[in-house]
């Protein structure tokens, strides 16, 4: 399955920006997306508790 909702640009800031450990909601005002986009993202590519980046980028097309 491909994921659009999010581009490869705004992967990166939501990596960086769970590293800094900002809040779910505080992403999702930043990057301009509900916060459930974000929630879900996350549990799709998320392992021991680690967002990455390059496993979300092999579920799009373009990444």
């Amino acid at each position: 399955m491909l994921y659009k909702h999010l581009t490869s640009e705004q992967r990166n800031e939501l990596s960086a920006l769970l590293r800094a450990k900002v809040k779910k909601k505080e992403i999702a005002n930043i990057l301009r997306k509900h916060r459930s986009t974000i929630w879900r993202e996350r549990k799709r590519v998320e392992t021991n508790g680690k967002y990455y980046v390059r496993k979300a980028k092999r579920y799009t097309k373009s990444g």
